[in-house]
């Protein structure tokens, strides 16, 4: 109730922005000696080794129950220039505020986790970390790269990345390179549409331009499948759901709106830190609501 609370008074700075193996149990059969000499047996084919089932799948409901981890959206990390405007300074964070707030999440006990962690929690009930945090940043700004990187790397946060591809290579924006460099660095890569459209708003022939292009173009660049999405400026309506989820996405980032209780996995919530959030504040504000 107070991650509900909690979010719901965010909600005007969230809406603006833009997943035991069993023991062999065989036996040696038992033999009888011959009575006569006999031949030596042909070599039996060795068994191949008991392998464990496959987990189940939890509940939607079961889902909803476990969706308790904060996860951060993030956007450029760069300073205020003169020319921003009022809505652009709610999705900038300088630097030295990013740098801050990732120090007091360590600093105050949070244990960053990875997408896959997370997910393998909500679909699985595999245990978490105490405290977790998970950190998303979204459109593909060079800043992922030039500042963000560096400081994940330092402070050892994993994270995932959401580029539109459409901007990648150009000026401002991350290129294929830098793309490789975080996916080896051991971040997630997931779609952010082509262009940024609202999936709530697409129709006919867009659905595969901002679903599966991205899709293929990322792994493409990675040479490896991709299978997250963050949602452009975090909207979503219940009739894009299936059509995602035949896009062959295992999970999808909005922000703060209820999730979706038919399809909690494409609808996980998310929270932006405001730039004038200092460090104590961010922790503040979690271990309030989470």
């Amino acid at each position: 109730m107070r991650r509900r609370t909690f979010l719901a008074a965010a909600g005007t700075v969230l809406l603006g922005a833009c997943s035991a193996p069993t023991s062999d149990r065989s036996t040696a059969p038992t033999t009888r000696g011959p009575r006569s000499p006999a031949p030596s047996p042909s070599p039996s084919p060795s068994t191949p080794p008991a392998t464990s089932a496959p987990p189940t799948p939890a509940t939607a409901e079961e889902v909803l129950a476990r969706s308790t981890v904060p996860v951060l959206c993030f956007h450029q990390l760069r300073e205020f220039r003169a020319g921003d405007s009022a809505y652009a300074r709610t999705i900038i964070t300088p630097p030295s505020v990013f740098r801050a707030q990732l120090q007091a999440l360590r600093d105050g006990g949070r244990t960053p986790i990875s997408t896959g962690q997370l997910l393998d929690h909500l679909q699985f009930g595999t245990p978490l970390p105490d405290r977790p945090v998970l950190l998303t940043f979204d459109d593909g700004s060079v800043t992922h790269h030039s500042v963000a990187l560096p400081v994940l790397t330092e402070l050892a946060f994993p994270a995932a990345f959401f580029p539109m591809t459409v901007v990648l290579g150009k000026p401002d924006w991350l290129s294929a390179d830098q793309l490789r460099d975080l996916d080896r660095a051991g971040m997630t890569i997931g779609a952010h549409s082509w262009d940024h459209q609202r999936v709530d708003r697409l129709t006919g022939d867009q659905w595969a331009v901002q679903l599966d292009r991205p899709r293929a173009e990322l792994a493409a660049i990675l040479g490896h499948p991709v299978d997250l999405l963050a949602y452009p400026h975090g909207v979503w309506s219940p009739e894009a759901l299936p059509r995602v989820e035949a896009a062959g996405y295992r999970a999808a980032f909005q922000l703060s709106d209820p999730q979706d209780p038919a399809y909690p996995l494409l609808t996980i919530r998310r929270i932006m830190p405001p730039p004038t959030w200092d460090g104590p504040t961010l922790l503040a504000q979690l271990d309030a609501a989470f």
